[in-house]
């Protein structure tokens, strides 16, 4: 009976952090864009700018987004079809835990604990315009925990980047 509560913590922890490891990705594009007509691309750099981040994390991700356009098939260019900017979002989340013992008399005799547990929820929005228009047809939001203590930087924000443009282009099948 004793570790009946222990395994709870456990399985509480492991459901946080299973929670924690995965991107939720949304999109939204214009339906009336056909896609195929999009052949290159350029970085909107007066968007990018003012994005409040670091310098560091602007280039990891901007050298995510060359990478996964370039395997979409679409060419970086000074006078692109597209033009892509990004832009981001943090908040903190606190997770509590009211924990009350289920045991019988005389094991009982514990008073209930809460602890607290805090995360970065981060979220990055692709947006992806068309050059000759200056509108906005497609726009991709991912939604995750951040971890700013990994050592892995790299890593952490391609991930991101890559399951956001999973959704691009759009399938109209």
């Amino acid at each position: 009976m004793k570790n009946i509560p222990s395994l709870k913590i456990l399985l509480f922890t492991s459901l946080i952090l299973a929670q924690s490891c995965g991107v939720y990705v949304q999109y939204d594009y214009d339906s009336d864009v056909n896609f195929d007509n999009y052949s290159s691309y350029s970085f909107y750099e007066s968007d990018i700018e003012k994005v409040e981040i670091s310098d560091l994390d602007k280039k990891r991700i901007l050298k995510s987004l060359d990478n996964g356009l370039k395997l979409k098939g679409l060419v970086r260019s000074n006078s692109p079809d597209l033009l892509v900017s990004f832009d981001t979002r943090s908040k903190e989340r606190v997770y509590i835990n009211n924990y009350i013992p289920y045991m019988w008399y005389p094991f009982s005799y514990h008073y209930p604990y809460s602890y607290a547990n805090t995360s970065v929820q981060g979220t990055l929005y692709v947006n992806i315009i068309d050059s000759q228009n200056q509108q906005l047809i497609w726009q991709g939001k991912g939604v995750g925990v951040l971890n700013e203590y990994t050592n892995d930087r790299d890593e952490m924000i391609n991930k991101f980047v890559v399951k956001v443009l999973e959704k691009y282009p759009p399938r109209t099948d």
